[in-house]
């Protein structure tokens, strides 16, 4: 799996000779800040050196002054600083450091750069150089999570993100960190001609969900046996958020198949709530395989009676999310879960909550005489 580059200071013996002084431990300051200003009589190629080296600098105001000067110095120097063979780390801060489009250009073209810099760059880049990025098959067949980070970028156009699904599915690649995604896009369902959209609306609304879905905040852990279905939640709604979600909706409506799949995969709880709704398959499993979802979403869903039978099928299955047990209870008292995990589940329940399962009105016989003969045995003690 592809990570993130972890920046650190290159060993001494790595950096030219002309660029050491000002990074000798006993430089004075002044002469730090010199280099950091691109001050000094340095030669064009171990400045990056000095300026990479110095952004490490113990001295706040170094460090600042560094990244300042990466943006307001000779832009012609540091773009072409961004085309040059040097180490994949240097490339990747000045990835992280320059504001200016032309030096992010220059590092997408440039192959010393790492895929590692190209993923981190693809998830937050604007239109234009996510293009660009897109454009490297070479680059995404090696390294595939550069696609992932591309589908979650809201200024990613849809029509560049079909084309890279068509790709992964072309070469066999598999997108592990959007393995449901992919599964619903290559679907023959997921084939929608309908407009749906237009893509500025999209990217609009794409933008907003991102933006929402970081301030969201998860359920505790400890929490979990309060969360209410979608059905109890939606009931206990004020007519302002009732007012909300209509409007959400009647948005979301409007959307094509491929659209809601990636609002799915990059939206907001809410979103998701909706589309787990849809009518075919392809985007109600791209909701419930979204890896935005949160297990205080799982049990919700768990607990709802209305869920399409492969959606609690699959939360049934997936033992990361079992092994939380308000969501094991849920499941229990689900009547669509499949009677062979219902009857493993209940082995794990405690004795109130069989006893209450023993009473209840949406299991089968066969569930209410396995919790009556469970119930008794753990209530006895034996």
């Amino acid at each position: 799996m592809l990570e993130s580059l972890k920046l650190m200071p290159l060993p001494m013996d790595d950096i030219p000779m002309m660029a050491r002084k000002p990074l000798a431990p006993e430089a004075p300051k002044p002469l730090k800040m010199m280099a950091a200003k691109g001050a000094l009589p340095i030669p064009p190629d171990a400045l990056p050196y000095v300026w990479y080296q110095l952004s490490f600098d113990a001295d706040e105001e170094v460090r600042a002054a560094v990244a300042e000067t990466i943006n307001t110095f000779d832009p012609a120097l540091v773009v072409d600083t961004a085309q040059k063979d040097l180490p994949e780390c240097i490339l990747d801060w000045l990835a992280k450091t320059s504001n200016d489009p032309a030096v992010h250009e220059k590092l997408i073209l440039n192959p010393k750069t790492s895929d590692a810099t190209i993923m981190d760059m693809a998830e937050h880049a604007p239109k234009d150089t996510v293009e660009l990025i897109a454009n490297n098959h070479i680059r995404l067949l090696r390294a595939p999570e550069i696609i992932e980070k591309i589908y979650v970028n809201p200024s990613a156009r849809m029509a560049t993100v079909d084309k890279l699904f068509a790709l992964a599915k072309e070469h066999n690649i598999e997108l592990a960190g959007l393995k449901g995604v992919q599964e619903s896009m290559n679907a023959a369902a997921a084939i929608d001609d309908t407009p749906g959209i237009s893509d500025e609306e999209f990217e609009q609304i794409l933008k907003e969900s991102v933006a929402a879905s970081a301030a969201e905040k998860p359920e505790g852990i400890e929490n979990l046996r309060e969360v209410k279905s979608i059905e109890e939640a939606e009931a206990s709604e004020t007519q302002e958020e009732t007012k909300k979600r209509v409007s959400r909706t009647q948005i979301v409506e409007k959307m094509n198949a491929p659209q809601r799949i990636r609002l799915a995969a990059v939206g907001t709880r809410e979103d998701r709530t909706i589309l787990i709704r849809d009518a075919r398959r392809v985007v109600y499993m791209a909701v419930i395989t979204s890896p935005k979802m949160s297990i205080g979403e799982v049990t919700s869903l768990a607990a709802s009676k209305n869920m399409p039978d492969e959606v609690i099928g699959y939360i049934a299955g997936r033992r990361d999310w079992v092994r939380y047990y308000p969501i094991v209870v849920a499941l229990v008292n689900n009547p669509k879960c499949p009677l062979a995990d219902a009857l493993g589940f209940m082995k794990t329940l405690r004795a109130n909550d069989l006893k209450l399962l023993q009473k209840s009105k949406n299991i089968s016989a066969t569930l209410a005489r396995q919790a009556q003969m469970l119930y008794r045995q753990k209530a006895s003690g034996k």
